[in-house]
């Protein structure tokens, strides 16, 4: 399953404008589990905006898809599955202990 998360915002300290973001994306799969981070920079156009404190982590991961865009999103979500993909075809073992 994956999930993004945001780990942390740099915001303007006069108006509380967000400048900053850094994301994660965990994709788990049982006991395996793959994982990407990333950062998004932004500049303020206009004076409407929503305030810092109205902010929820869901408003701001849909900032940070926006800004990567469908396509990218897709492509870093499908490099994950194929991590925890080769993860799983990795046996470990000895043959003499079978």
């Amino acid at each position: 399953m994956i999930t993004w998360s945001i780990s942390e915002m740099q915001r303007k300290e006069t108006d509380g404008f967000v400048i900053h973001v850094c994301y994660r994306v965990d994709d788990v799969d049982g006991d395996y589990s793959s994982v990407a981070t990333g950062e998004c920079d932004y500049t303020q156009s206009g004076d409407t905006f929503i305030p810092y404190d109205d902010l929820t982590q869901d408003m701001v991961v849909g900032w940070v898809k926006e800004s990567l865009g469908a396509e990218n999103v897709a492509a870093l979500e499908a490099n994950l599955d194929a991590q925890i993909e080769a993860k799983q075809a990795v046996i470990n073992g000895v043959p003499w202990t079978n």
